[in-house]
């Protein structure tokens, strides 16, 4: 049987239950500091970048701890090309059971199945074998790769991915990568399997949260940025440090590489100004500090005047702390007094941020209602009603050409961070106010707990994409669907 056959008969996909099962079993679909830059080549036969996916043991939160990620690093290294290059990458699987990467934020125009989504745009890469990914760096900006098998990135199979513009969108002097990501000591096939279970396991009770906005399903444990952190009790496990010069500016490409939380992200006393957010350029907008959704990314400009050391600070939405230092070159090392946090008065939402350029939102769009819903007991989260690789949960059938206005009503008490692939939308806002001038394009947009967002895109890109929550444990417990743009070959 064809590839395409497979992808297109339901009846050949993987059950949900089997699939689920066999992740808690441990079967053969389970799954047991930003690194060097790489500037990728840009022609079909120059060598490809290599990322070895393996297991290593590291204490990157002061825990010694089995480690899934690439070429040995945590995060895996930064891959680095120019818009428009042809990014070549050999991914060997050294893990001991299937995987594979995605490009989150690529268009991958005319390239679906490098996109990288198990048994939606390709099969896994499977144990001893390699697969070289081969698309477009674009669009422009700050990206990241990780696992889209099964929940292996909460393991540590992610790494930051930028692409850098043609034409720069700000003036800076350089920039720096801040991956930004939760951290727990089990297994996520673990944390996952007593998701599913409910039976819970000392700290991973499952918790009632009826009537409250909940922040997370897995208690928090402990957070890095670019590889580094302090779990709860422990002072002198090593912090990520950013050196600047005195007055230069300089360009923080942010990333939640996270499985389960969202952070809210401050340099003490320092504004952030933010130039883009998913890669696409933004109007200017000052802030003291800026929440980052599980799979977004922002870039924001700080000036460099310092006298001193500063946290960086990214923190969860209940108030659980990761920690790094901004340092001027030359000074002593040392760390800032330990403080509580004072949060700055200026921040902004998605949904404010403003294009640089008005959007062409003109013709009529074909409406798609689309309702979240999910229980803890049982654990079990859905788009419409149903529960992904259920035969309720037909794929989304969209013709190429079709403009998409998605209306996403979200009545959990819990956020909801949903990523589209292979496209970007306009976050146009709630529909009481929709903004139909400038509305910023993104590819990932919380969804608030008890609200809702409207987004509107041009479904130009034929394949099977992936549409779904960003939080691991949402995703693989049903909140997601296939989209099928035809044709598509």
């Amino acid at each position: 049987m064809s590839d395409d056959a497979r992808f297109d008969d339901p009846e050949t996909q993987p059950s949900r239950r089997r699939f689920l099962s066999q992740l808690a079993a441990g079967g053969a679909l389970a799954l047991a500091g930003c690194g060097r830059r790489q500037v990728m080549p840009s022609t079909e036969d120059a060598p490809a970048l290599e990322l070895r996916a393996a297991r290593f043991s590291g204490a990157p939160d002061g825990r010694t701890k089995e480690i899934w990620g690439y070429n040995g690093q945590l995060p895996g290294p930064t891959i680095r090309a120019k818009e428009g290059d042809t990014l070549r990458v050999n991914v060997v699987n050294e893990l001991g059971v299937p995987t594979t990467v995605h490009w989150h934020g690529m268009y991958q125009k005319g390239t679906w199945r490098m996109d990288g989504v198990e048994n939606v745009s390709g099969l896994p890469i499977l144990q001893d074998e390699s697969f070289l990914y081969e698309f477009k760096a674009e669009p422009a900006g700050t990206h990241w790769y990780h696992s889209h098998a099964g929940v292996q990135y909460a393991n540590g199979l992610f790494g930051p991915l930028i692409v850098e513009e043609r034409t720069p969108i700000a003036a800076y002097d350089r920039d720096e990568v801040l991956l930004i990501n939760d951290w727990f000591l089990q297994p996520a096939d673990t944390l996952l399997a007593h998701l599913l279970d409910g039976k819970g396991m000392g700290q991973m009770d499952m918790k009632d949260v009826k009537g409250v906005k909940d922040v997370g399903d897995i208690p928090f444990q402990s957070g890095l940025i670019n590889g580094k952190g302090r779990a709860p009790g422990d002072t002198k496990s090593p912090l990520t440090v950013i050196e600047v010069k005195k007055g230069e500016t300089v360009r923080l490409r942010l990333i939640n590489g996270s499985s389960t939380y969202y952070f809210r992200f401050q340099i003490d006393g320092l504004p952030l100004t933010i130039i883009a957010s998913d890669g696409a350029p933004v109007i200017p907008a000052e802030v003291d500090n800026l929440v980052l959704a599980i799979g977004e990314t922002y870039d924001v400009l700080i000036k460099a005047d310092l006298d001193g050391p500063r946290w960086i600070r990214a923190v969860t939405l209940d108030g659980n702390e990761v920690l790094a230092v901004l340092r001027p070159k030359d000074s002593q090392a040392g760390e800032p007094e330990m403080d509580p946090v004072r949060w700055g008065p200026r921040h902004v939402t998605a949904e404010a941020l403003r294009a640089r350029e008005p959007a062409d939102l003109s013709t009529q769009p074909r409406e798609m209602p689309i309702l979240l819903g999910g229980s803890m007991r049982p654990y079990r989260w859905s788009i419409n009603g149903a529960y992904y690789l259920t035969p309720e949960a037909a794929p989304f059938v969209i013709q190429n050409g079709e403009h998409i206005r998605m209306k996403l009503t979200n009545p959990t008490d819990m956020d909801h961070p949903f990523h589209l692939h292979g496209h970007d939308f306009h976050v146009l806002g709630p529909a009481a106010r929709l903004n139909m001038r400038d509305p910023a394009r993104k590819n990932t947009i919380n969804v608030p707990a008890k609200g809702e967002v409207v987004i509107q895109w041009l479904a130009n890109n034929p394949g099977r994409w992936f549409f779904h929550c960003h939080i691991e444990w949402h995703l693989m417990a049903g909140m997601a669907r296939i989209i099928n743009l035809k044709p598509y070959h």
